[in-house]
């Protein structure tokens, strides 16, 4: 019986030690960075006042809108179109195979690599959106990522592009193991395609959509890549998220307590959304 306990043990081990190194230490000293005055100069207790200079800090409060509004579209376009194109590969036609292979490339290429390819497009002299825009439909185009009104959008479309197959690949898995039989109970009924969409599919896919969006929202609030690569959080700050702007604390001022005092507001504002999300999708599962 020792013996067991040692190999279990053994077993056990090593992804303990992983855990402890890289996630439940990395914690800890973030944490513990927050309360102190921690900086290329200097390293010193200075209890709260980190957070209180954060929630005095106006900037705060642009990212963390910018950081919302980013999350909340980004995510809603894309169950909006993941849906759609669900449906649609939910059905059999010809060649379904392989359109969702082509269809499934962006989610497999790099962040980095999406957002230099988007970058490239997005340039307002040689980009190809212009060049579409003035080709098709003889449009002058826009400076996508140095207009205050355009910016935003457009790292919004990079994650949508990007994520979209993922979303898709999610509710797919769902759609196609829903029973049939009550599919179809529900047109002999007279049910018709809208009105089973609505009161019977979305309704027996609630924990799948709630699981899609729950890996979108997180992974949106996290997105990093896109942005700085694109437009550094500007112009201004119109794109600069939560997590562009603890780079920028972190590693352009060296203020690392404040920076690391902005990860764990993030922390609790990305629990408080998955939080909210769980408790739409209970409640309607107690309905």
């Amino acid at each position: 019986m020792r013996t067991r306990k040692v190999e279990i043990f053994a077993f056990i081990l090593p992804g303990l030690i992983f855990l402890v190194l890289f996630s439940l230490y990395p914690t800890l000293f973030t944490w513990y960075t927050s309360f102190r005055d921690y900086s290329v100069f200097s390293n010193s207790f200075n209890g709260l006042r980190n957070y209180i200079d954060l929630f005095k800090d106006n900037v705060f409060y642009i990212s963390l809108k910018n950081t919302l509004f980013y999350v909340v579209f980004a995510v809603s376009f894309e169950f909006v179109i993941g849906m759609a194109i669900a449906l649609l590969f939910n059905q059999s036609f010809k060649g379904k195979s392989i359109a969702l292979i082509f269809f499934m490339l962006p989610m497999i290429i790099p962040p980095v690599v999406s957002a230099l390819s988007f970058l490239m497009m997005y340039d307002p002299t040689l980009g190809l959106m212009n060049y579409v825009l003035k080709t098709l439909f003889h449009i002058s185009g826009a400076t996508w990522l140095t207009d205050p009104k355009t910016a935003i959008w457009a790292v919004v479309s990079i994650d949508i592009w990007q994520w979209t197959p993922f979303v898709t690949l999610v509710l797919l898995a769902g759609l196609q193991y829903l029973p049939k039989e009550t599919m179809e109970a529900a047109r002999i009924d007279g049910a018709n395609s809208i009105q089973i969409f609505f009161f019977i599919t979305l309704k027996l896919m609630r924990k799948i959509i709630m699981i899609a969006l729950l890996f979108r929202t997180v992974e949106a609030f996290k997105a990093f890549e896109s942005i700085f690569i694109t437009t550094k959080g500007g112009p201004g700050y119109n794109t600069r998220t939560l997590n562009i702007f603890a780079y920028l604390k972190g590693f352009e001022f060296m203020k690392f307590g404040e920076a690391a005092t902005l990860a764990i507001v993030m922390l609790f504002v990305s629990s408080l959304l998955i939080t909210v999300l769980r408790k739409f999708f209970s409640k309607e599962e107690i309905k």
